[in-house]
């Protein structure tokens, strides 16, 4: 049977001359279409989704800050998404047209990349989206089709003159990801946010991914490409014959000969990173001479397990575990001195390797880095010292050590400085805790860590379940002062916001005291608890603050018959929206009915057009006694008087009735005054202070004090924006201050506050390395 043009077979492929494409296939531009179809359902149905999500999100949130976030972050992509939608699109079809360029002799890990002449530490945000790929991608291969992938990516390859796997197939998971990752980067929104979109992705567009595979691998075969093709492993395997096991699965191997390609990536990663370190190091001319005969020697150097096992021998010297005493500084140990001594007893006619030497080097150089750290107190830099050896050895063993932070000994190292981060130096049971948690830790590893690296797999385990257990109890703690201080905050706004709606209408208009009385006494609560329930914008305010404005209209003296008809229909109405809001905030039901009675009389003398005696008010006058009214003439003078005369007397018959007791109470404000601050006498604060206070976040830690006998450490739990209140609390959640921005720019200033660095301890000390060696070398 003759075979199709088209079809490319797997032996006939040459790899030695491989040439581009100058354009893509027929089948592959029919896949390419087909896919972007499936794709662009599958993308509307995420934004279409995301909405929903960032609203129940919204709705779900524990802060009015984290709500608005998610808000914002619905209106950032409602405004974004034709953008966010070209962007990927644009990206995919990039991605086919990258098939038929020029090939690239390119590794996994670029050169470039890994240069430390240009080394920042990895943006956190960057670092989380890495992460998000990686799980992504992971599940679509591990899922039931990820031999679906794999067939596709063989079909592809057998089309192209030159190989890809399954991280180049342009429909495959990992180009998909990247090319929306990439698109969400015009997105300006918080990265919780960001990873909650991520996962919209993954549910709903690498979730349908399964059916577009098969459907392409169909299309494939009907082209004739690999048609009888149903169990062979993917085309960057098939170079090579594969030995199993009796029993082991095909998608085992394939997972395990990913895994050792990952490895040895990492592997090359880490052994260029170091090299880029130690090129620095050489042109700071810091690099360590050589031990034993001198620099200039041609000794044989020490080989690795000998050196490590030197190194475990001055580990487990005494005074290596044993910690300086309180008023005593924490010390570097000296690996130098004793390695030197070391080789003299052992072999003098051997040196340390020039590797070895640079390894500590630049360990040595991160100890300096954390003794001299001021984000850390004295005790825990003198415990976490400790582990410098440890280290070390895991430096040697792994130079991973160096540009891997999810590597465990450096979060170890990293978590138990964040931990620390907020305790002080008086000691307290909470703080000794932890101080007893660490050193427990780091003599474990003094005693039993000799060449494995999962014994601080274990450690970081054992260590980050001890402090998210004491984390949970702060959190819960930290919470209820969080509400406490927010609800206290509503209160304040609320009374003050009450009260100066009604100072607002006393102040420029003469009022019966009547109607003073009623207001300032009874219908300011109305107001406050109004607010309190629903907020100023629901219709409780509304309706209470219209209720307040008809009342004020009613007493006025009305001559045109029209206003005198607005009356008579507004007066019956009007009492019994009065009287029902006076019942909801427990109002004196005696004084209410004498106010009623003398409202009524103010609402007869309005329709006879003479003004009602009143005196002059102001927001500070305050009734205490009201005097009797006169009764109204048993007779009406004018017909409007006539109509009103029944609707009166049902009013007066709702003053009568006794009102129903109701479990709201109403929180009354003695003076009804508030006090405003004035700024003439403020002292002056700094652009600087104010823009330091400014960038302030909840999370980040300060130290309060001006010396060692004052001072405390202190972690900011919320910002109470109406109140302009700073609330800090200690690590155990437990409220230590509360300052106004004003006060703590000035403490600031004074040198009373000082903001710690809260960033990882190993990167920090790597940068500070970095920075110092370019610096060096620059001179």
């Amino acid at each position: 049977m003759q075979e199709d043009s088209k079809v490319v077979r797997l032996s006939s492929k040459n790899t030695n001359s491989v040439k581009p494409a100058t354009r893509l296939s027929a089948p592959l531009i029919k896949v390419c279409e087909h896919c972007l179809h499936h794709l662009r359902s599958c993308i509307r149905n995420l934004f279409e989704n995301a909405d929903d999500t960032l609203f129940e999100m919204a709705d779900r949130a524990a802060s009015n800050t984290e709500q608005n976030i998610y808000f914002e972050a619905m209106r950032e992509v409602r405004l974004k998404r034709k953008a966010l939608e070209a962007s990927f699109f644009e990206a995919y079809k990039q991605n086919f047209n990258e098939l038929v360029a020029s090939p690239k002799q390119t590794s996994h890990v670029e050169l470039d990349e890994l240069s430390f002449d240009a080394l920042s530490i990895v943006n956190n945000e960057d670092l989380e989206e890495t992460v998000a790929i990686d799980t992504m991608v992971s599940k679509v291969v591990n899922r039931d089709h990820g031999m679906q992938l794999m067939h596709l990516t063989t079909r592809i390859d057998s089309l192209l003159p030159q190989n890809i796997n399954d991280k180049a197939n342009p429909v495959g998971p990992e180009k998909l990801c990247k090319a929306f990752v990439q698109a969400t980067k015009q997105l300006d929104i918080d990265i919780k946010v960001k990873l909650i979109v991520f996962r919209l992705f993954e549910k709903y567009v690498l979730g349908a991914v399964d059916k577009v595979y098969g459907e392409a691998n169909q299309l494939l075969k009907e082209a004739g490409v690999m048609p009888q093709l149903t169990s062979r492993p993917p085309a960057q395997n098939r170079r090579a014959p594969i030995y199993r096991k009796s029993g082991e699965s095909q998608d085992n191997l394939n997972q395990g000969a990913v895994s050792r390609e990952q490895t040895a990536a990492e592997t090359q990663a880490a052994q260029e990173a170091f090299s880029a370190l130690q090129d620095l190091l050489s042109a700071a001319q810091l690099s360590m001479p050589q031990f034993g005969q001198g620099a200039g020697s041609n000794l044989p150097a020490v080989s690795q397990p000998d050196l490590m096992g030197m190194l475990s021998q001055i580990q487990h010297q005494p005074a290596i575990g044993q910690l300086p005493g309180p008023s005593q500084p924490a010390t570097q140990v000296d690996i130098r001195t004793a390695l030197e001594n070391l080789l003299k007893s052992y072999d003098q006619n051997k040196t340390i390797g020039q590797v070895d030497q640079d390894v500590i080097n630049l360990v040595s150089m991160l100890f300096e880095f954390i003794l001299d750290d001021r984000n850390l107190p004295n005790q825990y830099k003198a415990v976490i010292s400790r582990l410098q050896i440890p280290l070390l050895k895991v430096a040697i063993l792994d130079k991973a050590l160096f540009c891997k932070a999810s590597h465990p000994a450096r979060r170890l190292l990293n978590e138990m400085a964040s931990a620390a981060l907020g305790c002080d130096e008086k000691d307290n049971a909470a703080q000794q805790k932890l101080f007893d948690k660490i050193e427990e830790v780091v003599q474990k590893l003094l005693h039993d860590f000799e060449v494995n690296i999962e014994l601080f797999d274990e450690s970081l385990s054992d260590f980050t379940a001890f402090v998210q257990k004491e984390q949970r109890r702060a959190l819960l703690v930290e919470q209820r002062i969080k509400d406490a201080e927010e609800g206290k905050a509503k209160t304040d706004q609320a009374k003050q916001l009450a009260t100066q709606e009604i100072q607002n209408r006393l102040a420029n208009q003469q009022l019966p005291e009547v109607v003073i009385e009623l207001l300032q006494e009874g219908w300011t609560n109305v107001l406050f608890i109004a607010y309190l329930k629903e907020g100023e914008q629901s219709q409780a305010w509304q309706n209470a603050i219209a209720t307040m404005d008809d009342l004020i209209w009613s007493v006025q003296p009305h001559t045109d018959i029209e206003d005198r008809k607005k009356l008579l229909q507004m007066v019956p109405p009007l009492m019994r929206q009065l009287r029902d809001c006076l019942i909801e905030i427990s109002f004196d039901p005696y004084k209410q009915r004498q106010l009623f009675k003398q409202l009524q009389n103010l609402h007869v003398q309005s329709l006879r057009q003479v003004k009602p005696e009143a005196k002059p008010t102001s927001a500070e006058v305050v009734i205490t006694e009201q005097p009797v009214v006169e009764p109204v003439p048993e007779e009406p003078h004018t017909p409007a008087e006539v109509e009103l005369k029944p609707q009166l007397n049902n009013q007066a018959e709702l003053v009568d009735t006794q009102p129903q007791q109701v479990e709201v109470k109403a929180a009354t404000d003695e003076n009804n005054i508030t006090e405003q601050a004035t700024t003439d006498n403020e002292p002056a604060v700094s652009e600087a202070s104010l823009s330091t206070v400014a960038s302030l976040k909840v999370g980040n830690w300060v130290e309060f004090g001006l010396n060692e006998d004052n001072k405390f450490r202190a972690k900011l739990a919320a910002f109470i924006k109406p109140a302009d209140k700073y609330i800090f609390v200690n690590r155990t959640g437990m409220k230590v201050a509360e300052k106004t921005r004003l006060e703590l720019a000035l403490d600031i200033d004074h040198g009373n506050v000082n903001l710690l660095d809260d960033n990882l301890l190993f990167d920090r000390a790597l940068e500070s390395v970095i920075g110092n060696l370019r610096q060096m070398k620059k001179n």
